[in-house]
């Protein structure tokens, strides 16, 4: 637990330098060419063109956002400490218990996505574990964890 209290402490000290963390780290857009549109159970390998991708150790504190690479999705760790996916400018999904408490949130090395509060405690997690290879926020509105084989293993369940 001293490692995550560390990285969100780092992650703060960061975003007040000015450092935008969690975008500019360890978060890439893909560009394949003729993918097809993103559907409910997408098919091993099939990834729309402009979807934001995040790797695992990629990190967002309070008022920092990943957002879908066409800018519908964007998912928001708010400075009230609510962890927010708004699509279309509109708030479509919320990681229970995180309003008043969420610091930072972590896609883990292991996989596991998860939500900790300004002491370094979990207070929210996807149940990834050992699951997710990748989160992406994905322009049809969903942010999905992926596994090594491009499977889905959690999901808002927001998309078109």
């Amino acid at each position: 637990m001293n490692v995550r209290r560390v990285v969100c402490a780092v992650a703060v000290a960061l975003t007040f330098a000015g450092v935008s963390v969690g975008s500019a780290q360890a978060v890439t857009s893909l560009t394949p060419a003729g993918t097809a549109a993103q559907d409910a159970e997408p098919a091993a390998n099939a990834r729309p063109a402009r979807d934001n991708i995040i790797t695992p150790r990629a990190t967002i504190c309070k008022n920092q956002a990943w957002t879908s690479g066409n800018g519908r999705a964007i998912l928001r760790l708010q400075e009230d400490g609510n962890f927010v996916l708004y699509k279309d400018g509109r708030p479509v999904w919320q990681a229970p218990d995180t309003w008043g408490r969420g610091n930072c949130a972590v896609f883990q090395e292991d996989g596991n996505f998860v939500v900790y509060d300004s002491a370094g405690q979990p207070i929210w997690a996807a149940g990834t574990w050992h699951k997710g290879a990748y989160l992406a926020v994905q322009d049809d509105g969903n942010v999905v964890v992926y596994d090594g084989s491009n499977r889905p293993v959690w999901a808002t369940n927001t998309g078109d």
